[in-house]
Order: C-alpha cells, then structure tokens, then sequence
C-alpha cells in the first residue's frame, strides 16, 4: 500500500528530470503540462495527486472544508490505497456536513487506530441515529479522556446510557462530571433533561435547581426552557412564569426566550427541549462547540456542530452557531446558506435574518440588504435592531439623511435604552449630512453615557480640530483615544491633525509619520501628512506624499485640492487657531 508520503515524494521527484527515451521533457525547460505525471501521463494543472492534495490542504488552511472534502474526496476514489488519507479526509468530511462519508472513512481510521478520538466519536453519533445505544456506548469507551474529551465523552455516555435504559448509571455519571471546575450548569441542566426524558420529574427537578444555583446569574436560555417546561408539566405554572420573567429581566432584549413565555401566557405547556436521546446527544455536542467557540477553537467547534446537526438537522440554534463560525471562518456563502435554513418566524430566525442582511452587504448587495431590514422593521415595530442596522448600512453606503431616519427609528423605539453607540453612529451620520448642531448634541450625548469611548473622543475631537473649534480640549480628547487605541491609525491621525492645527509642526509630523505607518494605504491620513511636511518646510517629502495619496484614489473633491497643491496652487497655510471650517 503506498503512503501519501510516498506519493507526494514521487511527484516532487519529477522537478529534477524523468529519464528515458520516451520521457516528456522536464524541469524548467518545458510547460507544467509537458511534464510527466506518475502515469507518465502529461500533467495538467489541478488534476495531478499531488495538486489535488494541494488544494485541500489549500482550501481548508483557508477555512473553507466544503471545498477541502471535495478535494479529498476526488484523491481518495482515485487513490484508494492512499493509506494516510483516510484520516484528514474523514476530519474534512466531518468538518463539511458529510456524516455518512465521514462514518465510511472512520471505520478505515479505528481499523488502524482503535482509539482514534474523532473517528470514534463520528461512530458513536451514527449509532445514537440508529438507536444502538449501546454501539455507541462502545465506541465512546475507546476514547482517551484528554482535553475536550473529559467532558464531551461523558456527557455523551450519560445519554447513550439513559437511551440504554440505565438512567441511575447516566445520572451518577453527570454527578461525577459535575466536580470537574465550571460544569455544575452542564450537568445540571443535562441531568434534568435525562431525569424528565425518562418520567422521573422530582430528580429532574432536583437536578436543575442545582444547575440554576451553579450558574449564579448568566443562568442559561436551555436551562430556562426546560425547568419552565417542567415546572408548566407538574402545575406550577406561576414559578415557571417567575423563572422566564427573571431571564428576561437579566436579558431584556432577545426574542429566544418568546416561546416560552407566549406558551405560559397563553396557559399552555412549552415545547420540550429534547424530544429524545438523539436530541440530547447534540445538546451535548452543541454545548461543547460553545465552549470551543469561545476559546477559538473553531475548527474543532465546527466539527462538534456538524456533528449535532447529524443528530438534530434542523436545530435553529444549531444551525445559528455553525453560521457564526463559518462567518468568522470567512466563510460567507456557507455561513449564509445556515442562516437561510432557519425557520425564518422562530427568534433564531429574526437574528439569522440581520446576519444575511450583513452576508448581502458584504457581497455588494446593498439593494437586498436594505429590502430585507426594511420588512424586517414592519415586522415587529417594536424592535430597534433592523433599524439601527439600515441606519449603519445606509451611513456606510454614504446615503446620509437615510441613515440618519432610520436611526431616527432605532430611538422611538429604543425608548429610554438608547446606549452610547446610537448616539455615536446618528452622530456621524448627522455630521456628514452637515447638521453638526444635532451631531454635536448627539455626539456630546454619548460622550456623556460613555466618557472614555475612545471612538466617540476621536470622532468628537476630531470634528472641532476640522472647524477650528474647543482645539485644546479636543487635543486632550484625542490624547486619551490614543492611549486606549494605541494601534489605531486613524486615532493617530487625529493627534497629528490637532497638533497641525494648533501650529506645532514638527510634533505634528511624528504623529502623523505613525499614522501612516499604521494605516499606509490611506489616503487622507497621507494627504494629512504631505500637509504637515509642507508647513515644517519639508516641501520635496510633502509633494511625495501628495503624489502617493493621488495614488490612493482619493475622493474627487480631494483629488482636485491635492492635483491643485502638486501645481503650487491652494498651498497649506498656518491656520489661525479660532478660525471655524465649514464642514
């Protein structure tokens, strides 16, 4: 059996010649496609062993595992005695969504390695589906317990154990678990789903009392749901209302909880957490990819999600974490068709919903983007939220007066909880629009619910330094931005800028010379910069970096004050320090 090792090195034996009459010409001399394949075929890019390996490791160095399987996958059903495949090709097939491609190579993988983790763990959520409680117990036993493994593995036992019928065994288990630091709310929340599943409600009961007092108070969405649906199930309606409306006293803006609490309004009981023990298994897989997420462990957080989703395929929190991952996996058309398989009326829709208006952003299509918040806003009048994301959109794109109406929106009905970053951004927007008495309002508003912002303390001062106006105090504001912000160029900008403006040239151009080394491919900050040189009678570096800015692509109106500039016309002058701008 050859090894991918081998393979590779035969086809990397091919850059020093193939000898033989009949040999095509190599090295240098000829065409990637004149030379020899192992074959002795001709070589076409992409379609060698080598390239096709190439391309997954490629692809999933990027992020993105669809393409990384399929590669794999090609590789492997023309070269089915690549022995060393099999394991990277099942880690992609997982990674992908492929669950039944990934089960076929895991059984290649323990056959070489028993205790393989990730293959033994792909088996065992392949048994849950067929009910083989018991062939998952097997193979969950042959796991070493390292790392992520001491807790997925448990949590994972105690379902196929409750699933087996043992339930007493699955409860001492998550007991046991329950000393490992920080996994009182895991258990407790997992013992009471098993203890309910399986019609004993007073340790149901007992067990998520005490995974409610562990969690202190970020007690968690599941663990409401399923004390609520509890309590709503064994008459005692009025304290499962008391647990929801607690919840939502602590998280007073999410739309998770709504089912629940329209369920007990309405008298009725909620829909249950789990349904069975497949459920629960992914409940368990899902808890872990939280916790993996969290540390950046995304790539193995992804593998947990997909393997949920095997599991529990159309799970709307499930399938919002795998958009999460892949979006920050930069992973958007992949990312975005999770968010479109969420059932758009459940809460986990509406939020799915804002991040596809994001996806469409990002890819250009404001048009989408901005049709989709705007239903989203007549939908449920209530909520700011689509509004203040259309009012960022909008700023974005520069369509200012619309931005700052659809902020206007976010505020009626944002109510008294209007924060700084409202404030903040209709503060721009009014800015740009040139209305600065309400920008300033607004502005100054933020400043005064968040006083050491640093962006809004750069934005502010920033706005004086161009009108000549409050330059002291917004030289101390940009002062305390920058000690916050150090790494910002646009910040530093703004010092440098308030320094020019006050007339200290030379402490003026230090700042700035740091701006353009944080941000080079600016090319205001580099317009800035050729200012301050010309001023500090540096004139041969000002016209260099007015040229460099040119190159930049400039807006057209600063593109005209530079060409100007580099003609001797519309030269930088001194500006006197009370001087206003009209911006």
């Amino acid at each position: 059996m050859r090894t991918l090792c081998a393979v590779i090195a035969g086809v990397i034996g091919l850059g020093v010649g193939v000898s033989g009459a009949g040999a095509a010409p190599s090295g240098r001399e000829a065409p990637v496609v004149d030379q020899a394949d192992l074959t002795g075929a001709s070589l076409q890019v992409g379609e060698t062993v080598f390239g096709k390996f190439l391309a997954s490791r490629y692809a999933e160095s990027v992020g993105d595992f669809a393409a990384a399987a399929s590669f794999a996958a090609q590789l492997m059903a023309e070269n089915p005695d690549l022995k060393d495949i099999a394991r990277r090709g099942h880690m992609l097939m997982a990674s992908a969504g492929r669950i039944a491609e990934a089960a076929e190579l895991a059984e290649q993988v323990v056959a070489d390695n028993e205790r393989d983790p990730l293959a033994n763990m792909t088996l065992a959520a392949r048994a849950f589906v067929r009910e083989d409680y018991r062939g998952a117990l097997k193979r969950l036993d042959k796991i070493e317990l390292t790392g992520i493994q001491r807790i997925i593995v448990p949590l994972m036992r105690a379902w196929a154990l409750a699933g087996d019928g043992r339930t007493d065994t699955a409860l001492v288990l998550l007991e046991d678990l329950t000393a490992t630091n920080g996994l009182g709310p895991i258990t407790g929340l997992h013992g009471g789903l098993i203890a309910d599943l399986s019609g004993r409600p007073e340790a149901a009961d007992a067990a998520f009392t005490r995974g409610i007092a562990a969690s202190g108070e970020s007690v968690s969405l599941q663990m409401v749901e399923a004390y609520a649906g509890l309590l709503a199930r064994s008459n005692q309606h009025e304290k499962a209302v008391r647990l929801v409306e607690a919840f939502t006293l602590t998280n007073p803006r999410t739309l998770l909880i709504e089912p629940v609490r329209t369920a007990l309004a309405e008298g009725k009981v909620p829909e249950p957490v789990v349904t069975g023990f497949a459920d629960g298994a992914a409940e368990s897989l899902h808890a872990v990819a939280n916790l993996l997420n969290r540390e950046r462990l995304r790539a193995q957080a992804l593998i947990m999600i997909q393997l949920a989703l095997h599991l529990r395929p159309e799970s709307p929190a499930t399938l919002f974490l795998l958009g999460q991952i892949l979006e920050r996996e930069e992973q958007l058309e992949t990312a975005m068709e999770a968010y479109g398989g969420i059932d758009p009326s459940t809460p986990y829709g509406w939020y799915a919903r804002l991040n596809l208006a994001d996806g469409y952003r990002t890819q250009d299509h404001l048009v989408k983007a901005v049709r989709l918040l705007r239903a989203m806003i007549r939908e449920r009048p209530e909520r700011s939220d689509a509004a203040r994301a259309l009012g960022d959109f909008l700023r974005i794109d520069e369509r200012y007066r619309e931005a700052v109406s659809a902020y206007n929106t976010a505020f009626e009905r944002s109510a008294d909880a209007a924060d700084w970053r409202l404030f903040y951004t209709r503060g721009i927007a009014l800015e740009r629009a040139k209305k600065w008495e309400r920008a300033e309002r607004d502005l100054l508003k933020a400043l005064e619910l968040e006083p050491d912002q640093p962006l809004v303390l750069n934005y502010l001062g920033y706005s004086w330094i161009e009108q000549g106006h409050n330059l002291d105090r917004a030289k101390k504001m940009i002062e305390k931005a920058v000690l916050q912000r150090p790494q910002d160029g646009y910040i530093a900008d703004s010092l440098g800028w308030a320094l020019y403006r006050l007339g200290n040239y030379p402490e003026a151009v230090i700042n700035l010379e740091r701006a353009v080394a944080l941000e080079p491919g600016d090319p205001i900050i580099n317009d800035h910069l050729g200012d301050a040189y010309w001023l500090a009678g540096r004139r041969e570096e000002a016209r260099f970096q007015w040229t460099r800015s040119l190159s930049q692509e400039p807006e057209p109106k600063v593109e005209d004050i530079i060409r100007d500039k580099l003609k001797g016309k519309q030269l930088p002058q001194p500006v006197p320090a009370k001087q206003r701008r009209d911006i």
